[in-house]
């Protein structure tokens, strides 16, 4: 049996953004609606159903992958596995591979917070590892060992979790709940309205 190491976090990320490409795919059947949104000044409205497809999206790209290859394809380029918690070399399950994409749709409303709790533990387990019970591994030895970071780990628990909150309570205020719709332009302009609001905070003091 091979041995089995904690990826780095820098790993991690790049993987992350290796998936983002990849999953971006998937959001070809949404592309006339997209179209629509940056090629036109046009308020664009979608159903509450069509919203929660979008929102659904990044789990189930991970949900397939990691029922063919126990990683997405962004880890697996890097050399990374998802596996069962208390026994690195068994296959994950089908309930473990359902809740831990699915877990991770909690970063809605808590960002990256659920993310930043893996600086606690020296294994990098987060949220969905916990509920799904599995880890991120890789086979070739990494140059330093994982150490706990409790300063890095709190300040960005602490200032993800304001942001999430923050965020997903200003996107279910933008939806028509009476209509069972959303203007998709609002959604994508609430980074900008809670700048702009924390700016006019600044300027009444």
């Amino acid at each position: 049996m091979k041995d089995i190491y904690v990826p780095s976090t820098w790993k991690r990320l790049i993987a992350f953004g290796i998936d983002q490409l990849f999953a971006a795919l998937l959001y070809l059947p949404f592309a006339k609606t997209l179209w629509q949104l940056f090629s036109t000044d046009e308020d664009i409205y979608i159903s509450l159903g069509k919203l929660f497809l979008l929102f659904l999206v990044p789990a189930l790209y991970e949900f397939i992958f990691l029922m063919i290859l126990q990683a997405t394809p962004g880890k697996w380029i890097m050399g990374l596995r998802v596996v069962p918690a208390h026994n690195a070399y068994n296959e994950l399950t089908l309930p473990q591979c359902i809740l831990r994409p699915f877990v991770e749709r909690l970063s809605f409303f808590f960002s990256w917070a659920i993310y930043a709790l893996a600086f606690f533990k020296y294994d990098r387990t987060h949220l969905a590892d916990w509920v799904a019970e599995t880890r991120v591994i890789q086979f070739t030895p990494r140059i330093r060992r994982p150490r706990v970071r409790w300063i890095v780990g709190t300040v960005l628990l602490f200032s993800y979790l304001y942001q999430g909150l923050i965020y997903s309570t200003n996107v279910l205020n933008q939806i028509d709940w009476e209509n069972k719709r959303v203007e998709l332009r609002s959604l994508l302009n609430v980074d900008e309205m809670i700048d702009f609001q924390f700016g006019d905070e600044e300027d009444e003091e």
